[in-house]
C-alpha cells in the first residue's frame, strides 16, 4: 500500500543498466513527514536487513506525519502497530461520563476559600486579606462580582477614592451583581444623574433579574425614595412595600408613617401602620422600639401583634 501510494506522490525509479552503478535516479526532495516517508522508501533498494530497516524507518515516518492530523483519544494506540524496538504510547485525555460524575476539585476549593473570606470580612474584619481570598476564589471563576464588590465597598472607607470604587462596581455590574449595580446606582445617584440611577436601580431591584427571585432591598428603597420625590407617592408605596417585605426595617418605618398619617392617594390605616411598626420593632429599629407600646393582656392584639410580640420576647427586648 506504502508503494502504491508513493508511486502516485512522484514518478516511478528508473534503473541503471550497468552493474555497480546506483541503483535508483535522484529524485526531487519532498518535505516534512512524506518526504521522509518517501526518502525512507527510495533507499530500500537492497534486499535483505537494510530493506527491513528501511520499512520501519518508513513506517516511522508515516505515523509522524499523521501525528498531527489524526485526533487524540484513549482508543488511539500505535504501539501494537509497530516494531518491538519502539515502545511508546499517544493517548490523551477525555471527558468521559466518569469524570463528569466526580466533584470538581477546584470548585470546593474556591468555595472554600470564598467562605474563609467571608468570616474574614465579617468576623476578624481583616478587608485586605479578606480581598485576597476573594480574589483567589474569583480566580477560580467562583463569585466574580463579590470580588469587585468588595473592592468597591474598601475604597469608599476613608479616605474615599470614589473613582475607584465606581470603577470597580461598573466591573462587577457588567457580571450582573446585583450588590455592583446597586452600588453604581447609588454614586450616580449622589453625582445627580437621577435617570441614570433610576435605570441601574430597577435591574437589581425587579423581582427575577439581576437581584434575584425577590430583587434587592437596597436598590428597592432607593427607587422607592426616587419616586416619593418625584411626587410619585403610590409608586413609593409599592417600592417601600417590597423592601419591606426583604426585611429592610428603613422601608418598615416608611410604611408605617404613611399609613398611619395618610396622604394624597394613601388612606389612612392605623391597623396597617401598626403592623409595619411592629415588624420593625421585631427587627431591631431602635425608634420603633421606643414608639411600640406594650401591652398588658396579648389576647387583645390582633394575631399579627402578638406573633411580633412573641418574637420580640425571645431575644429579650420585652
Amino acid at each position: 500500500w506504502l508503494k502504491r501510494w508513493l508511486s502516485t506522490a512522484s514518478p516511478p525509479p528508473e534503473r541503471h543498466g550497468a552493474p555497480g552503478a546506483r541503483r535508483f535516479r535522484a529524485r526531487p526532495p519532498l518535505t516534512k513527514g512524506w518526504g521522509a516517508c518517501a526518502r525512507g522508501v527510495e533507499q530500500t533498494g537492497r534486499r535483505g536487513e537494510e530493506g527491513a530497516m528501511g520499512a520501519v524507518v518508513a513506517t516511522l515516518a508515516v505515523f509522524f506525519a499523521l501525528g498531527e492530523c489524526l485526533p487524540l483519544a484513549p482508543s488511539y494506540r500505535f504501539a501494537h502497530m509497530l516494531p518491538e524496538v519502539v515502545e511508546f504510547e499517544w493517548t490523551a485525555k477525555a471527558n468521559t461520563s466518569e469524570a463528569s460524575n466526580k466533584p470538581t476539585r477546584l470548585e470546593d476549593i474556591a468555595a472554600a476559600e470564598f467562605r474563609k473570606a467571608s468570616m474574614e470580612w465579617d468576623v476578624h474584619h481583616n478587608l485586605l486579606g479578606a480581598i485576597r481570598l476573594f480574589g483567589r476564589s474569583a480566580q477560580k471563576g467562583f463569585e466574580v462580582g463579590e470580588y469587585c464588590y468588595r473592592w468597591g465597598l474598601y475604597h469608599e472607607l476613608p479616605p474615599a477614592d470614589l473613582k475607584q470604587a465606581r470603577r470597580w462596581y461598573g466591573r462587577g455590574a457588567r457580571v450582573h451583581h446585583k450588590g455592583c449595580t446597586t452600588m453604581l446606582g447609588k454614586m450616580y445617584l449622589v453625582q445627580g444623574e437621577r435617570d441614570k440611577a433610576a435605570e441601574l436601580f430597577r435591574k437589581s431591584a425587579t423581582p427575577h433579574s439581576f437581584g434575584g427571585e425577590n430583587g434587592d432591598s437596597l436598590a428597592q428603597w432607593f427607587l422607592a425614595e426616587i419616586s416619593f420625590k418625584s411626587g410619585q407617592l403610590r409608586q413609593a408605596v409599592r417600592w417601600w412595600k417590597r423592601s419591606a417585605e426583604n426585611g429592610d426595617v428603613d422601608a418598615m418605618m416608611r410604611l408605617f408613617e404613611v399609613f398611619s398619617n395618610g396622604a394624597a392617594g394613601i388612606p389612612q390605616e392605623d391597623m396597617r401602620g401598626r403592623h409595619w411598626l411592629f415588624a420593625a420593632a421585631a427587627h431591631g429599629h431602635q425608634d420603633a422600639l421606643s414608639k411600640v407600646s406594650w401591652p398588658t393582656n396579648l389576647t387583645d392584639r390582633p394575631k399579627v401583634e402578638r406573633q411580633w410580640i412573641g418574637r420580640m420576647q425571645e431575644r429579650g427586648w420585652v
